[in-house]
C-alpha cells in the first residue's frame, strides 16, 4: 500500500465533511504501478511523429505500466457529497482522446479509507458512476455516487460499517491521438479539468493545465575535436613527418581527428514503458568530415573506430584525397542507451612532411528508425589541428638604424624540405630593460633550402613588402636607439646569423646568438 498525505488547500486540512470551493486544486500527474504519483511529464521520443498530421494520427499513445491520472484536494465520500452526485471532466490539449476506445471501464476511482492515510483500492468508475460522454475534444464522467459499493472496517478493510473516499482518478487506458505537435521535441500533450455538482454543473475543484506528455528527442549527438598536435621538425630525413604531440594513444604516426558520441536520453516510445534507445530510434548516421589534411599527401588512410561492432572502416587515399570523407554508422554499430563513442581517426605515412592545418569540420546527420517520423536535428563540431613544431633562436648586440657606423643584418636560413613563416620580437638590450618594442611580426614564407635578409630598418618599421606583407615591428621613433635583441621562432628547421656592415667590410657575430636549435618551445 502506498502512503498517501490528506490534500491540504491554503494551510488547512481538508475535512471529509466539507468541500473546497478552491479554483486550481487539481494536481495532473501520473501514477506508477505501485499508485506513486509524480507531477512530472511522460518524455516520448519526437522521432515517432510526422509534422504531417494525418500521418502522426496513425501513431496512438498508450500508458501501460506507467499511467495518467489527478489527485483531487477534496475528498468525496457519502458524508461530504451526501446525496449529492459529481461529475469528472478532463480535456486535452496538444491531442485527442480516442473516439470509441477509451470505455468508462479504463478508468478507476483511487481509494482512501475514513481510518487510514493509505490508498485502500481502485475501484472502476462504472461501479460510482452513470456513464461517460465525450470522447476527443474532452471526456466526462457523469454522476458519481462515492457512497455506492464502498465500504470499509475500522481497520481499514473492506467491510460494513465504513465508507471509502475518493481522492483521485487513474486512466488505466486511455489512448491519445491527433498528436502532430509531438514532432517538434519540447511539444507537450497537457491536460485540464474539474470536478463539479452533476446538477447544477457548479465547480467543487478545477485543475491547471498540467502536461502529461513532452516530446524530446530520443537521442543526444554530440562531436567533439581531438587536441591539436604538433609535427615534429627534427624527424630524418625529411622534417615534420611525425608528431612530437600527439593525442590519443596510438604514436606518433596517428592523430584522431575527432569523437562523435549518441547517447540515449531516456525518452519513451509510444508505449510510454520502452526507452527508446539509439539502436531502436536511428536508423543509419552519416559522418561526414572534411579537413585540409584529408588532402595532403602526408595521410596513407582514415580510420573509423567503432565501440561495438567488430569492423572498423578503413578508407584509401581515393576516398578522401578531396578533402572530405563520409562514414555511416549502421544499427548494428550502435549499443544500448549508454554512450555509444566513434573516433575519426588518421594515419600517416612517416615519408611526406605532415603539413599545418586548422582545425576543419564534422557534420553527423542521423536517419530516423520509423517511417515517417520526424527527423532528428544534426549535430556539428571540429577536427583537430595540426601545428608544425619549429627552431627557436635568440641574436643579441643587433645595432638599431642610428647605431653605426655598422649596421646589422639578420639572415635567416630554411634548411629543412617545407617552406613556413618566422615570428620575429624586437627587445630593448639594455640589462636594465629587455622591454618588448613595438609589437612581434611574421615574415613571409621562407621556402625550402633559402635565406631572407632583414636590415634593422626594414623591421623597426610598418611599412609593407614582399618579405613584410604585414609591415615589421613599428618601434616608436624614440626607441630606435643602440641595441636590439631579437627573437625568432618559427615552424621550419634552419639556423639565423647576425652580420654586421658597414659599406665596406662584412663580419659575422653569429657567435653572439643563441639558437639555432629545433625545440617545439616557443
Amino acid at each position: 500500500m502506498n502512503k498517501q498525505q490528506f490534500y491540504t488547500f491554503g494551510g488547512a486540512l481538508l475535512a471529509s465533511t466539507a468541500l473546497s470551493g478552491a479554483a486550481n486544486a487539481i494536481t495532473i500527474g501520473k501514477y506508477d504501478g505501485q499508485l506513486n504519483f509524480s507531477t512530472s511529464a511522460f518524455s516520448i521520443a519526437n522521432t515517432l511523429f510526422s509534422t504531417t498530421a494525418s500521418t502522426a494520427n496513425g501513431i496512438t499513445i498508450t500508458p501501460t505500466t506507467t499511467r495518467i491520472g489527478a489527485r483531487f484536494s477534496n475528498i468525496y465520500s457519502s458524508a461530504s457529497v451526501t446525496g449529492i452526485a459529481f461529475s469528472i471532466e478532463f480535456t486535452p490539449s496538444g491531442g485527442e482522446f480516442t473516439s470509441g476506445t477509451a470505455t468508462l471501464g479504463n478508468v478507476n476511482m483511487l481509494l482512501q479509507g475514513t481510518t487510514g492515510t493509505t490508498f485502500y483500492s481502485t475501484v472502476g468508475a462504472s461501479t460510482m458512476c452513470t456513464g461517460a460522454i465525450g470522447f476527443g475534444t474532452s471526456f466526462v464522467i457523469n454522476g458519481c455516487t462515492a457512497a455506492a459499493g464502498n465500504a470499509e472496517g475500522a481497520s481499514g478493510t473492506a467491510a460494513a460499517g465504513g465508507s471509502l473516499n475518493v481522492v483521485g482518478l487513474l486512466f488505466s487506458g486511455v489512448t491519445f491521438t491527433n498528436a502532430s505537435g509531438l514532432a517538434s521535441a519540447g511539444s507537450s500533450v497537457s491536460l485540464t479539468g474539474r470536478v463539479y455538482n452533476t446538477a447544477t454543473s457548479g465547480n467543487f475543484e478545477a485543475a491547471a493545465t498540467g502536461a502529461v506528455i513532452t516530446s524530446a528527442a530520443p537521442v543526444s549527438v554530440t562531436v567533439t575535436a581531438g587536441s591539436n598536435v604538433t609535427a615534429s621538425a627534427t624527424t630524418t630525413p625529411t622534417a615534420f613527418t611525425s608528431l612530437s604531440t600527439t593525442n590519443g594513444s596510438n604514436g606518433s604516426g596517428t592523430m584522431d581527428l575527432a569523437t562523435i558520441v549518441i547517447t540515449g536520453t531516456g525518452a519513451l516510445i509510444a508505449d510510454l514503458a520502452t526507452v527508446a534507445s539509439p539502436r531502436e530510434a536511428i536508423s543509419t548516421v552519416n559522418v561526414t568530415v572534411q579537413s585540409a589534411v584529408l588532402s595532403s599527401g602526408a595521410l596513407s588512410r582514415v580510420s573509423f573506430v567503432r565501440p561495438v561492432s567488430a569492423a572498423t572502416t578503413v578508407t584509401t587515399i581515393a576516398v578522401f584525397s578531396g578533402g572530405a570523407v563520409t562514414f555511416t554508422i549502421q544499427d548494428a554499430d550502435l549499443g544500448g542507451t549508454s554512450g555509444n563513442t566513434f573516433t575519426v581517426r588518421a594515419v600517416f605515412n612517416g615519408t611526406t612532411a605532415i603539413p599545418t592545418t586548422a582545425a576543419g569540420t564534422v557534420n553527423v546527420v542521423p536517419g530516423v528508425d520509423t517511417a515517417g517520423g520526424s527527423a532528428l536535428a544534426s549535430a556539428t563540431g571540429a577536427t583537430a589541428a595540426i601545428n608544425q613544431g619549429g627552431f627557436r633562436a635568440e641574436i643579441n648586440t643587433f645595432n638599431s638604424s642610428t647605431n653605426g657606423p655598422y649596421s646589422s643584418y639578420l639572415r635567416i636560413h630554411n634548411n629543412g624540405g617545407v617552406a613556413g613563416t618566422v615570428t620575429i620580437t624586437i627587445r630593448n638590450d639594455s640589462h636594465d630593460s629587455g622591454a618588448t618594442l613595438g609589437s612581434a611580426f611574421t615574415t613571409a614564407a621562407i621556402q625550402p633550402y633559402s635565406t631572407m635578409q632583414l636590415s634593422a630598418a626594414e623591421m623597426e618599421v610598418s611599412t609593407t613588402s614582399t618579405k613584410l606583407p604585414s609591415g615589421g615591428a613599428n618601434v616608436p621613433a624614440a626607441s630606435r636607439v643602440g641595441s636590439y635583441t631579437l627573437s625568432v621562432t618559427g615552424p621550419i628547421v634552419g639556423y639565423v646569423q647576425h652580420i654586421l656592415f658597414d659599406g665596406q667590410s662584412v663580419a659575422d657575430l653569429s657567435s653572439f646568438r643563441n639558437g639555432g636549435s629545433t625545440s617545439n618551445a616557443p
